[in-house]
């Protein structure tokens, strides 16, 4: 079997064939030698009865009168001509067992004398012995005259003349088979050679292939072989044709696939965004660019095999959802990440699944927006500065009543004092008790200003939507009260924390309120169909979500406006009277913090403005 395995696929086909028609013709030999044995047997038996019963028609008379001479010559003639081949003996005898002729022409075997002495009249008594080494089948007819019987006619047939004409048959056979042995050998490697050159070329060109050369053949030749096998029609000429065709097209894919890697590798050295391959489960560094390591401060050697959550503040938990194939999704926006130097760089990660070098990875792209994040910021300060200025005359007169209260109890001790008039201590205590009550008052109303108008970074961290909601309160309240205006808060104490800024969350709410306080202004100032404006904000959670709702009963917004109340410059108010920046601005800060918002309005009705954050449930320190 090892040396049937090292054969070549030809020799194996030309082997493989050979055994099986030596075999198929070794059953065949086997099978006729066993009919033709039978058949001549049988053929012999029957002609060997003939010749006995011929003599024993013609010795009828001769037995009846012991002519022994004729009798003889009657058993001499049955051995002439071609019976001599057969005809191995014959023997005559009476019907007392008594030989009469006989053609032996040496001692007469003594078992045939045993048999003859014993004889079975019955015609066609055929029995096997040996006489003189010679194997022969004993023949016995017997002569009948009317009912009797007379004698008996006892034939040898000799079995050599079986033996000699299979003997014949099977040289005839053997040449036979050697003729198509030989035709057969040629046939066979014609038609190994018509297997096995094309798959011989077949495995030279896939050898070719798999050593990356994919030009053993030109596009000519291609051409001129796939027309030479195409006259062909046979299954080889088709799968040759096929893989002609197949290392074309394979030549074609890898073409591109190479320009395409050129193209990738391109992209990704020169590209102008920080590029990271990481792992698609531990979410190692495995590749960076060079603006990577130039933005970052990091050689590229430092950066492989970190981890990339270690260069900044990114939610694992957003690489998690399975992203469609080759979709580039957007993973997180306005991330802090840290150079090497402690320096702080704000990105946004874009992320889409991929493969490299075999293993399952994300290629991470980071936007550096840096400057935009700190001109957002000088944005949303200037518009703390213009929401300020508007409440200006409000906050002078919130700041007046404590100095008012404060200088009225300081002239009073400086009046008892002139006069030279004693304080009681009950009056005493309680003046300098207001005295200080409305310092505290002042110092607290600058303090909230100062908090509110304090330039913040962008920064999350852990915060009660509530808490922000007072701070507003506590800025803006009175002065709404003054203005006519209730300021009614119901809000759900029980509401989860959010992922947001709390200087910022306060900006959202303190903008949407002084909205909301502008339209109740320009209702009551308009139309005057109202006797009191109404601001409410609630707070609620939706299993998922906080949220908060501030409505009014200002002049609402028309149908038409809906859309184009978020879009930048865009006001309702009268020329000079505002930017169109503040809604805008409220929508980056919602955006930023992962929330939602949206509006509802009926003219003459009302506006309802509804804000939705996701849900914290780890309360930890700064993000």
């Amino acid at each position: 079997m090892t040396f049937f395995n090292k054969l070549s696929l030809k020799n194996k086909i030309f082997i493989s064939c050979l055994g099986f028609i030596l075999l198929v013709s070794f059953l065949i030999a086997i099978f006729t030698r066993a009919l033709l044995i039978s058949g001549l047997t049988n053929e012999l038996k029957k002609r060997g009865i003939g010749i006995a019963q011929s003599i024993a028609d013609s010795s009828r008379v001769h037995i009846l009168t012991k002519n022994r001479a004729e009798l003889t010559a009657l058993a001499y003639d049955a051995r002439l001509g071609n019976r001599k081949d057969i005809v191995k003996y014959l023997i005559i005898s009476d019907n007392q067992g008594n030989i009469l002729a006989h053609t032996f022409t040496t001692r007469f075997p003594l078992n045939i004398k045993a048999m003859v002495k014993n004889q079975d009249h019955k015609k066609g008594n055929i029995t096997s012995i040996d006489v003189d080494g010679h194997s022969v089948y004993h023949v016995v007819v017997p002569v009948e005259e009317g009912i009797y019987t007379i004698g008996s006619v006892q034939v040898g047939l000799d079995k050599k003349h079986i033996e000699k004409l299979i003997s014949d048959l099977r040289l005839v056979f053997l040449s036979f088979l050697s003729i198509m042995s030989i035709i057969f050998f040629f046939l066979s490697h014609r038609l190994a050679l018509h297997i096995t050159q094309p798959v011989s070329s077949l495995i030279r060109y896939t050898d070719q292939i798999t050593k990356g050369n994919f030009n053993i053949i030109s596009k000519n030749d291609l051409e001129h072989q796939a027309a030479g096998i195409g006259a062909k029609d046979d299954e080889f000429a088709k799968l040759t044709n096929s893989f002609i065709k197949m290392t074309s097209q394979l030549k074609q894919s890898t073409d591109k696939l190479k320009e395409s890697q050129r193209k990738y590798r391109s992209l990704f050295k020169s590209g102008p965004n920080p590029i990271f391959v990481v792992k698609k489960k531990t979410f190692e560094i495995l590749d960076v660019n060079p603006n990577a390591t130039e933005l970052f401060g990091y050689e590229r050697e430092d950066l492989l095999g970190r981890n990339l959550f270690s260069l900044g503040n990114v939610d694992d938990g957003k690489f998690t959802p399975k992203y469609p194939e080759g979709e580039t999704m957007v993973i997180s926006s306005r991330v802090r990440f840290y150079k090497k130097n402690g320096g702080t760089v704000f990105v946004n990660i874009h992320a889409s699944p991929s493969e490299y070098r075999n293993e399952d990875v994300i290629i991470v792209a980071a936007t550096d927006i840096t400057e935009l994040v700190e001109k957002d910021s000088q944005l949303i300060q200037a518009s703390k500065m213009t929401n300020l200025e508007k409440m200006s005359v409000g906050i002078a007169h919130e700041i007046n009543q404590p100095l008012n209260a404060i200088k009225m109890g300081s002239e009073y001790l400086c009046m008892m004092n002139e006069k030279k008039q004693k304080v009681s201590d009950n009056n005493f205590t309680m003046v300098l008790t207001q005295i200080s009550s409305q310092v505290s008052r002042a110092a607290e109303i600058v303090g909230r200003l100062k908090t509110f108008s304090r330039k913040t970074d962008f920064s999350r961290e852990v915060i009660n939507i509530n808490h922000c909601i007072h701070s507003v309160n506590k800025i803006i309240g009175r002065q709404l009260t003054l203005q006519n205006i209730d300021f009614i808060l119901s809000l759900d104490e029980s509401v989860p924390w959010v992922l947001a800024h709390n200087n910022r969350m306060e900006q959202v709410i303190f903008n949407l309120v002084t909205n909301a306080k502008d339209t109740i202004n320009e209702r009551i100032e308009t139309h005057n169909d109202i006797d009191k404006g109404i601001i409410t904000i609630t707070t609620f959670f939706d299993s998922e979500n906080v949220g908060v709702a501030i409505s009014d009963n200002g002049t609402g917004i028309e149908p038409d406006k809906m859309d184009s109340i978020f879009e930048s410059f865009y006001t309702t108010k009268k020329m000079g009277e505002g930017l169109g920046l503040g809604l805008p601005i409220i929508q980056g800060i919602v955006k930023d913090y992962n929330g939602t918002i949206s509006v509802e309005s009926s003219p003459g009705s009302g506006t309802s403005f509804r804000v939705l954050f996701p849900a914290y449930f780890k309360k930890s320190a700064k993000i």
